[in-house]
Formats: structure tokens, C-alpha cells, sequence
């Protein structure tokens, strides 16, 4: 009998452990010592700690992959403690030999954006920590409670992804797609406070981080653009209701649009 309940509270015990493991998506540690991460990791990678108390889950977007960190049963995570994040974020700046954007999100219960912050990851870093806190998202390349955010956020084209995710290539609806997100460019174009150069540079960040994925990028804006261009001539009404939105107000003329042509030119889309 003695034996019985020494092997069931073994049992409990590996069960309560295992249930802790499987509460996030990622790994938790006091201190992100080379010890402490899968030692395939050899540590390297993102951590991520709270600095407010009010956040039910953390997410790690680096383009090809997400990864959220967030209790079971959706209770708040602790703050204070340094989350590792995978190495995923380093087999994809090993594989294209290059930085790689990453974006860190935390949300509340009812999933309203906390903070949120893109910044570069290099193999050649090692280790990165991002803080979440009260006053916004930052980083950087020491876990000491006082280390300066020596990391610069990142600009991020959010228009780049939806082109990306909506436009298709070689597909009966291509055209149709390719301008309905002209469309949405033009748009965002004309509301934009970005400066051309910003928008440049962030564009070419966007494109150097495709990887494999880049043809098929450039195919997409190449697509959007032939519609862009044809949107700023007479026939955009009629490619508008084509594409079913006739209903879309058109508030461009035939001028092209400074930020639109931003990035055209750094996807080699211009001379």
C-alpha cells in the first residue's frame, strides 16, 4: 500500500509538472542562462518578460511562424519572469543568413493590444530581451533590470502583409485581387505620414526577410502595381466595378502617389 501511494503521488507530481509545461506555448525562466533553454537552442533566441500584470497572452511573429505564450485556462501571466521563445526566430536568420523582423504583442483577457514592437533579430546577437511594460515594448541585448533599449524598433508596412496574404499568382481571380488591394494601397498611400525614405527603408527590410518566399513577393507587387497604374487613368471606375468596388469612393487623381512609388522602387519595380 505504502508502495501504491508513493508511485500515485510520483504520478501527480510528473502530471502537475507536465500540465505547467503545456500552460504556454513557450518556456519560462527566472534567468535565461545557457542551462535553461533546449539545448539544440544552445539559449539563443528572444525572450520576452512582463512588466505589468494585466496580460493573458504574449505572441512572437517573425513571418513564417507565431508563437503565443498564454495560460490554459487564461489567467494572467506573471510578470517579472523572462519567457524564452524558441529558437525558430534563429534557424530562420541561420537558413537566410540575414536579420530577420520579429514582432512581440501582448493582449489582455479580452484580447485588446497591450504594446507592441518589431525589432531585428541576427544569429550574431545571441540573445535578444524584449520588455513589455506600461510605457510601450522594447529591446535589448542584455537581461540586466537596468539595461538600456540599445535595439532600435523596427518600421513595419502592415499593407506590405495584406498585399502578401491576399494577391495570388496564376489564379483565374488574379487581376481582380491585384486591384482591390491597388485600391487599398492608393489609399493608404494618400493617408500616410510616412516619409518616402521611411517607407523605403522598411519596405526593403519587409522584402529582405521574404527568403524563399521573395519571387512570389515581387510577383504580387508587380501584379498590384500594373493596377495601381491603371487606377490613376480614366478606366479606374471601370476596373473598380470590375473588381467589385463600386462602392469604394476614388479620392486619387492620375498623379502618382509618393509612397506607393516608395515602394515600387525598392522592389525594383522602378528605374
Amino acid at each position: 500500500m505504502k508502495h501504491c501511494k508513493e508511485t500515485i503521488a510520483t504520478l501527480l507530481t510528473a502530471a502537475i509538472l507536465l500540465t505547467a509545461v503545456f500552460m504556454t506555448g513557450c518556456t519560462k525562466h527566472s534567468t535565461p542562462s545557457e542551462g535553461d533553454a533546449p539545448p539544440e537552442s544552445d539559449g539563443f533566441g528572444v525572450y520576452v518578460r512582463l512588466e505589468r500584470k494585466d496580460a493573458s497572452a504574449i505572441a512572437l511573429h517573425g513571418g513564417s511562424f507565431t508563437k503565443v505564450c498564454e495560460n490554459a485556462d487564461g489567467s494572467l501571466l506573471k510578470a517579472g519572469e523572462w519567457i524564452f521563445t524558441g529558437d525558430d526566430i534563429v534557424q530562420l536568420s541561420k537558413k537566410g543568413n540575414c536579420s530577420v523582423p520579429f514582432t512581440v504583442s501582448a493582449r489582455d483577457a479580452d484580447g485588446t493590444l497591450l504594446g507592441e514592437g518589431t525589432f531585428l533579430y541576427d544569429t550574431a546577437q545571441g540573445k535578444l530581451y524584449v520588455t513589455v511594460s506600461e510605457d510601450g515594448v522594447t529591446c535589448s541585448t542584455s537581461e540586466a533590470p537596468d539595461a538600456p533599449a540599445d535595439v532600435p524598433p523596427v518600421l513595419t508596412l502592415p499593407i506590405l502583409d495584406e498585399i502578401d496574404r491576399n494577391v495570388t499568382i496564376g489564379t483565374a481571380d488574379s487581376s481582380l485581387r491585384a486591384v482591390q488591394e491597388a485600391a487599398k494601397l492608393l489609399d493608404w498611400g494618400e493617408n500616410t505620414g510616412l516619409s518616402a525614405d521611411e517607407i523605403s527603408d522598411a519596405a526593403s527590410t519587409w522584402l529582405a526577410a521574404r527568403n524563399n518566399d521573395l519571387t512570389d513577393c515581387l510577383k504580387k507587387l508587380e501584379l498590384v502595381d500594373d493596377a495601381y497604374r491603371k487606377l490613376l487613368t480614366d478606366k479606374a471606375q471601370e476596373l473598380m466595378d470590375c473588381a467589385g468596388c463600386k462602392d469604394v469612393e476614388i479620392t486619387w487623381g492620375s498623379d502618382p502617389i509618393e509612397p506607393v512609388e516608395a515602394i515600387m522602387h525598392a522592389a525594383g519595380l522602378r528605374r
